[in-house]
């Protein structure tokens, strides 16, 4: 492919998915914010089967499917009835109290999470995702290839002239942002699009938990959790499958706080225990490259930094294309 070909198909990918790349970036930028949460009730947690009854009367025809144990915040229940429709239950874990009710744009932040690993269109958003990821990839590595200067010019080639007019100067701010941006936009492109897959291929479903006739997993759910509990260890989510099964996450002993040990029951009763360092998901290895959490507050302002350089990339080349496309028509 000649370098007039590269650069025709460079931009015809670019526009096709410039509205995702830019949404992208701004969500993505939303959830690297910390979401406030409200002050909760000192003590111990309520069983779950105590919060789980608390949101079903919050939400009368809602079954929960998860719960999520955010530390030092409210218990989140994630609730969802025979018509497609999702609430979510703030509960205060020491009382059980109801802290907030709402749907999903309720939440700014659950909103730019949705956006953003599925674009509210389950399984066929995440699948327009991953081949955003997968352009966004092909976008990196054409560029890079139709900018190359030559080894001993690089730096010339990322230079941009003081006097050269605004119209050019607009696309050579696009190209040495692009080049300097595109190993990182490349590695969250990878990670993107490995972390979106589970979303398109579901795992298999954990443990069986109890009738999947019943539209209340709380009876069985206390008894579940007793066996399941890893002493020492707090509970970060419980997953309620429309099946009747359950499965426990539970922080791991780890320096990567998304490192979470899996527990199951067995058809006799017993825990199955997956401890994330001997057989770690791949998620929870590349969410911490995803989000810049691999190196602290600093890795985060990183991948803030090229969120906005993707959002400038879009919105650069879409007025590029444009001011030369009204050239071509002058």
């Amino acid at each position: 492919m000649n370098r007039k070909s590269l650069l025709i198909w460079h931009r015809r990918i670019a526009l096709a998915l410039a509205p995702l790349m830019g949404l992208q970036a701004l969500t993505g930028i939303l959830m690297l914010i910390p979401a406030p949460a409200p002050a909760i009730t000192s003590g111990p947690a309520l069983p779950p089967s105590a919060l789980v009854d608390s949101a079903m009367r919050a939400a009368p025809g809602f079954r929960a499917f998860r719960l999520d144990y955010p530390p030092g915040a409210p218990v989140v229940a994630r609730m969802s009835n025979a018509a497609g429709e999702r609430v979510f239950i703030q509960i205060d874990p020491a009382t059980a109290r109801v802290m907030n009710r709402g749907s999903l744009w309720h939440d700014p932040w659950r909103v730019a999470e949705e956006w953003h690993t599925s674009l509210f269109a389950g399984i066929a958003g995440s699948v327009l995702i991953a081949l955003e990821g997968i352009g966004l990839l092909a976008l990196g590595i054409s560029g890079v290839i139709f900018w190359w200067p030559g080894k001993g010019r690089l730096r010339q080639g990322l230079a941009i002239p003081t006097r050269a007019p605004k119209r050019l100067k607009l696309r050579l701010w696009h190209r040495s942002t692009g080049v300097v941006a595109s190993m990182l936009l490349g590695m969250i492109a990878i990670t993107g699009v490995l972390l979106v897959w589970p979303l398109i291929v579901p795992p298999a479903t954990g443990p069986f938990l109890g009738d999947p006739a019943r539209s209340d997993p709380a009876p069985m759910l206390d008894a579940a959790y007793a066996r399941a509990a890893l002493p020492g260890q707090p509970l970060r989510d419980i997953r309620l499958a429309p099946s009747g099964h359950a499965t426990f996450h539970f922080a791991a002993h780890s320096t990567n706080h998304w490192d979470l040990d899996t527990v199951s029951l067995g058809p006799d009763g017993a825990p199955r225990i997956t401890r994330a360092a001997d057989a770690p998901a791949l998620w929870m290895r590349l969410l911490p490259l995803h989000t810049g959490d691999a190196l602290g507050i600093f890795g985060q302002v990183i991948i803030a930094l090229v969120g906005g350089a993707l959002l400038f990339l879009t919105i650069s080349g879409v007025i590029a294309w444009n001011r030369a496309h009204k050239g071509k028509r002058k």
